[in-house]
C-alpha cells in the first residue's frame, strides 16, 4: 500500500489486491467490483453503497459551506516567506486563495508571528517594526488580489464579503512582544485591521507568564492588565493561547469581553501545556469565550506521528461535550506547522465538515464550529465605545 494506506485485500497468492486511506474517502481496487456488483455480489454492493454515501456527505458539506461562513482563525502564512509573496498563487505554504476556493473556506485570520526575543528598547521596537511590515504585507494581497480578497475588519465585512464572492483575509499578532512597553501600539494594530493579540508565545514577556518557560509575573503582569483593558477599549479581542495557567484565569478576571483561544485543544485528551485543562474550557465558556481547536499534531495526539483528522474530530467533540456548541471553533495553525493526516492545507478543511456530518452534528452546529461561536465573541469585543472602526 502507499504511505498512510492500509490493506483492505489480498489475492491467495499474497498480492494486495485493494486499499483505503484511514481518514479520507479513498479506496483503491484491482478488480473489476461493477461486473460483479451487476449480479448482486453483496460485498460489490457494499463498496458502491459506501461511495454513493461519501459523494452525498460531500455534497451536503459543499452545501454547508455555500450557505454559511468558514472561518480558520489562526494561519502563520505571512512568516514562511522573508519579505513579499501572493496568496493568490500556489507558493507552498498551506493557505492561499486557490485552497480556500477549492475547500470552500471563506475566512482566514493571517497573524504576524514574533518570536519571543530580548526585552531591551531597541529589541522591543524591532518587534513592533516586524508585526507592522507583516500587516502590511498582508494588506498588499489586497493590491495584488482585488477581485478575490479583501482584507476584513469586522464580522459584517466577512458576511459583505461572502455574498460578494470574495475570501475575507482578517488579522491577528501572535505575541504581545510586539507590543513592546507602548500600549498604543494596540490601537495603531487595530486601525491595521488587526481583530486579535495572543498575549505571548514560548516564553515569558513584559505582558504575562507563557505555558513554556519559567514563570516571571504569577498570570499577567502589572503592565499586562493595562494591555487586556486597553484592548478591550480598542476592541481587540484577548488571546490567550500559549498562556500559562495563571495568565488565563487572570485575562479571564481582567477582561470586561469574553476572551479566546485562537488555537488550542483539550489537555484531557493531549496532555500538553499549551492545550486548555477541562477546568479552563469551563471557565471560559462561562465568560462566554470559545477555544479553537488547533490542528497541530502535537496538540492533538500524544503519539504526534499518528495524528490525525479523527484525533481533531475528538477533540471537538469533547469539548461540546464538555461546555457546549456554542464554545468551540477551529484554528488550524496552518504554515505554522499545523497539519494532520487527512487535513494538511486548507483544501481539505471540508473534510471536517464531512466528519462532523457522519458524526450527526446539524448544520446550525457546523456553521457555529467553522466560524459563527468566533465571530459573535468578535462582535462582543468590537462593540467596545473607543473602537472607532
Amino acid at each position: 500500500p502507499a504511505p498512510e494506506f492500509i490493506a483492505t485485500a489480498t489475492a491467495r497468492d499474497g498480492i494486495n489486491e485493494a486499499m483505503e486511506h484511514p481518514e479520507k474517502e479513498i479506496f483503491s481496487v484491482q478488480w473489476h467490483p461493477e461486473a460483479m456488483a451487476a449480479n448482486d455480489n453483496e460485498q460489490m454492493l457494499k463498496l458502491f453503497r459506501h461511495h454513493v454515501e461519501s459523494s452525498r456527505l460531500f455534497k451536503a458539506a459543499k452545501h454547508i459551506h455555500h450557505r454559511n461562513v468558514t472561518l480558520d482563525s489562526h494561519t502563520d502564512t505571512p512568516m514562511i516567506f522573508p519579505g513579499e509573496f501572493n496568496i493568490g498563487l500556489k507558493e507552498g505554504g498551506k493557505v492561499n486563495l486557490p485552497f480556500m476556493e477549492e475547500g470552500l473556506i471563506d475566512a482566514t485570520i493571517m497573524v504576524a508571528y514574533i518570536p519571543q526575543g530580548p526585552r531591551d528598547e531597541v529589541s522591543l521596537q524591532k518587534a513592533t517594526d516586524f508585526a507592522m511590515n507583516r500587516l502590511q504585507e498582508i494588506h498588499r494581497q489586497m493590491e495584488l488580489n482585488r477581485t478575490r480578497m479583501c482584507i476584513a475588519y469586522t464580522p459584517q465585512e466577512v458576511h459583505v464579503l461572502k455574498a460578494a464572492g470574495k475570501k475575507a483575509i482578517m488579522l491577528g499578532v501572535e505575541n504581545g512582544y510586539a507590543i513592546g512597553k507602548d500600549i498604543e501600539n494596540i490601537a495603531r494594530f487595530r486601525k491595521m485591521g488587526v481583530s486579535y493579540i495572543t498575549l505571548c508565545h514560548n516564553g515569558s514577556n513584559d505582558i504575562c507568564d507563557s505555558a513554556r518557560g519559567d514563570a516571571e509575573w504569577n498570570g499577567l503582569s502589572p503592565f499586562g492588565k493595562e494591555v487586556v483593558r486597553k484592548m478591550n477599549e480598542s476592541g481587540v479581542l484577548v488571546d490567550i493561547s500559549h498562556a500559562a495557567e495563571s495568565t488565563f484565569y487572570d485575562a479571564l478576571e481582567t477582561s470586561v469581553y469574553p476572551i479566546i483561544a485562537s488555537h488550542s485543544s483539550a489537555r484531557s485528551l493531549c496532555n500538553h501545556p499549551r492545550n486548555l485543562t477541562d477546568e479552563q474550557l469551563k471557565a471560559l465558556a462561562e465568560q462566554g469565550g470559545v477555544a479553537q481547536i488547533c490542528l497541530y499534531k502535537g496538540f492533538i495526539n500524544e503519539d504526534a506521528e499518528k495524528a490525525s483528522l479523527s484525533d481533531a474530530i475528538r477533540h471537538i467533540d469533547h469539548i461540546v461535550d464538555l461546555i457546549g456548541i456554542n464554545h468551540v471553533g477551529i484554528g488550524s495553525d496552518f504554515d505554522g506547522d499545523g497539519e494532520l493526516i487527512g487535513c494538511r492545507a486548507s483544501n481539505e478543511l471540508i473534510n471536517i465538515t464531512m466528519r462532523l456530518l457522519k458524526e450527526g452534528y446539524t448544520e446550525n452546529d457546523i456553521a457555529k464550529i467553522w466560524g459563527g461561536n468566533l465571530l459573535r465573541v468578535m462582535n462582543k469585543a468590537q462593540s467596545a465605545p473607543d473602537n472607532s472602526l
